[in-house]
């Protein structure tokens, strides 16, 4: 390749301005709009100063710029560190660069500092799209670094042919680089710690209208897969926390609870399953109600739950067994104690229902049983949309608006129940799912978010009881899915004939082809995850273990690591070796009277044809006619004529017979 010219040309910038494009696209959507025009601006001041001559700032202005985006973005993060603020604090400073780029060593330094980008654009996404989108980002850059060395304009294709074939021969070696790469785990593989602000889904606090603002929202939270049949629907409680503290407005789980003491009585067969769990940025793992096992990753909490050992910033992935019919023997007196506490601001309204209720009932079941009737008899109404509770949220509920989410439902029944004198809490997690027939496992979105209530009844214990379904049985045995499909018809829960509910969720042509689109890209994307982005330390090191590696070390992965380097290497040069040997006979024969007279003094010329080649060599060797015209003539004819088979074997023996010393006088 030339040596690239001092100053590069109007042609150059344009590459490398369009490398920073395609580079720093994505991450607008991450960047504050002020940040993304400041960017944008500086680009187009760069290109109409080269191509329509406008003022180009000097070092002081330079000087000023830099230290102004400093400032903006130490005031936009509160910190120059971090994800969001390094990469903000990257972008501006490749822009100013451009400002002062002159020569090729300035494009060269921006073409590498958009490859630190691509690198620090994983730390948003690393899905397959995003992966895909890089690709190409990465095809670009190396396409633009062809060009900064070239010494004239091409045609763009042939920088990218070049560049695809580079990339595509660093293939193998990125291979060996990912499988073999020790992963090291600490510190070293964690993300920034503010690359999860903005993971949305369960808290530790709720209060009417926290879950409702999950309902909306169709992010997957988790993935399951059955090892056997899928249960019903209705039978999808899936578990995340317990809330035992009350305020009267907002639910907490509060400080940790003393374990469950005694090995609870299991009925019926326990139901086998992996979740892949999405980041959260929160400890909790999600189980299938109830857990009977409890992962490595995790230790087992008060109230049937699970708590990671660290922060989900990443995808997890855990086998667990679940056995829904469970009793515990007794009840320990904190437990009572916080499972019954009211709070002073309980309205007298709500203890007169619930001691009329307690006078009827000596049985608390039966207690129960009358507080769901009254939520079904009475003019009450599951919505997405509840209307604004005040400081007594209980009482207006009940009482006044009876228009509410499952929040609404499970916040009002624990009340009431406590103030019956029967212990109860909130658990709170997702209920329900939509199965991919095509990966055979099912998605539960962040829209799946839900409540419900457990009341300790005597020789059951702990039992569930969900309010919701009292009111809505269709988001209980249909999922959120069929809610917001029936909310848009118009169409209220809880009174609908099988006939109309069945008409109301039959999907059209389109609908159907729409959801079939994101079950197939779903899946693809899971496989991705299981098979690219999943390959932790656990899976390098079963994988090695495949190889006959056992208890892999790091120096030993390392000098694996360099030991298939070396070997690529090596396949990769004798490879090329072999490729620069012509396979065809007809030229290996040739070459070698080439070289022959080579050594002689007389060197073919790389555009030389044969016939002006021995015309040439007769000159020099007189005696040797009739063998170097026979060599020559055989050559074109087996070339480019219908040369036999005997023609080739014959001249193969001309060339092999055929010996030369010194020049002959002429």
């Amino acid at each position: 390749m030339a040596r690239p010219q001092h100053h590069p040309d109007a042609s150059a910038l344009n590459w490398i301005i369009a490398s920073a494009v395609v580079v720093l696209a994505p991450l607008t959507l991450e960047f504050p709009l002020w940040l993304s025009f400041a960017v944008a601006g500086l680009f187009a001041w760069r290109y109409a100063g080269l191509h329509h001559g406008w003022y180009q700032p000097g070092r002081i202005v330079r000087y000023a710029l830099t230290f102004f985006l400093a400032g903006a973005v130490f005031k936009e993060y509160g910190t120059l560190l971090g994800r969001d603020a390094g990469m903000a604090m990257l972008a501006g400073l490749i822009a100013l660069k451009f400002i002062e780029s002159r020569t090729i060593r300035d494009y060269l330094l921006v073409a590498f500092l958009l490859y630190l980008v691509i690198a620090g654009d994983f730390f948003y996404s690393q899905s397959l799209a995003h992966g895909g989108y890089m690709i190409i980002a990465v095809l670009v850059c190396t396409a633009t670094l062809i060009r900064l060395n070239q010494d004239h304009a091409r045609l763009p294709i042939v920088s990218f042919r070049l560049a695809g074939t580079l990339l595509l021969k660093a293939l193998p070696l990125m291979l060996v680089m990912y499988l073999l790469f020790p992963r090291l785990q600490g510190g070293l593989w964690g993300l920034p710690s503010d690359a999860y602000a903005g993971r949305t889904g369960l808290s530790d606090s709720m209060n009417p209208g926290s879950i409702n603002q999950l309902s909306q929202n169709t992010e997957p939270a988790f993935r399951v897969e059955f090892d056997g049949d899928v249960p019903a629907n209705k039978d999808l409680y899936w578990r995340a926390l317990v809330m035992w503290d009350t305020d009267g407005r907002e639910w907490r789980a509060g400080k940790m609870m003393p374990l469950e003491t005694g090995e609870p009585k299991k009925f019926g067969e326990p139901v086998s399953y992996t979740i892949t769990l999405e980041p959260s940025n929160k400890p909790w793992l999600v189980a299938l109600d109830r857990p009977s096992t409890i992962p490595k990753l995790a230790f087992p909490r008060s109230g049937y739950l699970i708590q990671g050992r660290s922060l989900v910033k990443k995808r997890v992935r855990y086998d667990m067994q679940s056995q829904a019919q469970q009793r515990t023997d007794k009840i320990g007196d904190v437990t009572r104690q916080r499972s019954l506490a009211l709070p002073d601001n309980t309205s007298d309204r709500v203890r007169r229902l619930a001691a009329s209720w307690r006078s009827q009932y000596v049985n608390d079941r039966d207690v129960a049983q009358a507080a769901l009737r009254y939520f079904n008899q009475n003019e009450f109404v599951y919505t997405l949309e509840p209307p604004l509770l005040g400081q007594n949220p209980v009482d207006e509920f009940l009482f006044e608006t009876r228009r509410g989410f499952c929040e609404h439902y499970a916040t009002s029944f624990a009340t009431l129940m406590r103030a019956a004198g029967i212990p109860s809490r909130i658990v709170v997690g997702y209920q329900g799912g939509e199965y991919n027939e095509g990966g055979e496992y099912m998605i539960v979105r962040q829209s799946d978010a839900h409540s419900w209530n457990e009341l300790w009844l005597p020789n059951e214990g702990w039992v569930r009881v969900d309010p919701t379904g009292a009111i809505a049985p269709e988001r209980i045995e249909l999922g959120s899915d069929a809610v917001r499909r029936l909310s848009s018809q118009g169409l209220p829960l809880g009174s609908l004939s099988p006939e109309l509910l069945e008409q109301a969720m039959k999907l059209g042509a389109m609908a159907r082809a729409w959801r079939n689109s994101r079950m197939l890209w779903d899946n693809i994307n899971l496989q991705w995850y299981r098979w690219i982005s999943d390959y932790t330390f656990e899976r390098q090191e079963k994988f090695l273990n495949n190889l006959g590696v056992y208890a892999p070390t790091w120096l030993g992965m390392l000098a694996g690591l360099l030991g298939g380097v070396a070997l690529l290497t090596f396949a990769f040069a004798w490879a090329m070796r072999l490729r620069r040997r012509t396979r065809d006979p007809v030229v290996v024969a040739y070459n070698q009277f080439s070289r022959k007279l080579a050594r002689a003094g007389i060197v073919r010329g790389s555009s030389e044809g044969a016939k002006a080649f021995s015309e040439r060599v007769v000159l020099s060797f007189p005696g040797q006619i009739a063998a170097i015209d026979s060599i020559t003539n055989m050559y074109n004819e087996l070339r480019y004529g219908d040369g036999s088979e005997e023609l080739l074997v014959k001249m193969q023996k001309l060339v092999r017979d055929f010996s030369v010393g010194k020049k002959e006088a002429v």
